[in-house]
């Protein structure tokens, strides 16, 4: 019997090089317009880019403002490598306009059904055609109002379970001024989907930044079988706050409630003693 959804994978991945062979050089121009457009328009500062390990990454950014100004500039932020954000399946190039023309790029992300790690394996997994790649999730699924601006949202798991599946660093990334370029003045509610936001037309010509935080992993939970709450806790009480503090260098920010259950991990116990812990102790 057949496998629907590997037969739509092989679909999609052949629409993907045709769309990537055939748009190659509308892209080209499209990335060029867009390095100037936040270079001399938005006076875009990118910091802390050596921090990008030269290995593969999940970067860890929070939604900011409209018009996906924040995916378009965080995908040329990472020098000479290519930043693949993870963007929602219905406005991924495969199935809209705006992902085949303003975006450009992406991997495809379902909202139901589970992660399909199909679909990132050619980044994180090696031997894969794009590894060692860098990709970038924003873990909030939606930016938020103006007036929530200094939110950092509830976190999704999806974060948790792609870091675990590779057991690759995460890089939190704070991305600044976006709310101030092109303001949300309100959502339109969706159920499975990200909101569809009322916005300006163009942006403003407000500086943006976007910072790269400190690498880290997610080393103590490799290998363990985790419940939805210890992820729901991983998510929103272990990674949010890294990305967080990369933000609070720029302007306040306030980490919303989660508003799920939530269950801290238990630290596996040691199989054999601590080599270092009588050379610690004598220090103390």
């Amino acid at each position: 019997m057949e496998d629907p959804r590997k037969n739509e994978f092989e679909k999609n991945v052949r629409a993907m090089a045709e769309y990537r062979k055939k748009f190659a050089r509308y892209n080209r121009r499209r990335r060029a317009f867009f390095r100037a457009f936040f270079k001399y328009y938005h006076r875009l500062e990118i910091i802390g880019q050596e921090r990008i390990p030269d290995g593969p990454a999940l970067i860890v950014a929070n939604h900011s403002g409209g018009l996906d100004l924040d995916i378009v500039a965080l995908s040329l932020a990472g020098g000479d490598r290519d930043i693949h954000v993870l963007i929602v399946e219905n406005w991924h190039f495969l199935n809209s306009r705006w992902g085949r023309y303003y975006v450009g790029g992406g991997i495809p992300l379902w909202t139901r059904g589970g992660i399909r790690y199909e679909y990132i394996d050619p980044y994180l997994r090696p031997g894969g055609e794009n590894y060692p790649g860098l990709v970038a999730i924003y873990p909030e699924g939606d930016s938020g109002t103006f007036r929530e601006r200094h939110l950092l949202q509830p976190f999704f798991t999806g974060v948790v379970r792609i870091a675990l599946h590779y057991r690759v660093p995460l890089v939190p990334v704070a991305q600044i001024g976006f709310h101030n370029a092109c303001p949300i003045v309100w959502e339109i509610q969706r159920d499975h989907y990200p909101n569809d936001p009322i916005c300006p037309l163009f942006p403003l010509p407000a500086k943006l930044k976007i910072e790269f935080g400190e690498p880290f992993t997610l080393e103590q939970f490799y290998g363990r079988d985790l419940s939805r709450e210890e992820q729901n806790w991983i998510a929103n009480q272990f990674i949010r706050p890294r990305l967080a503090e990369v933000i609070a260098r720029h302007h306040p920010v306030e980490i919303k409630k989660a508003g799920v259950p939530m269950q801290e991990p238990a630290l596996k116990p040691r199989l054999f003693p601590d080599p270092c812990a009588n050379q610690l102790n004598s220090f103390i």
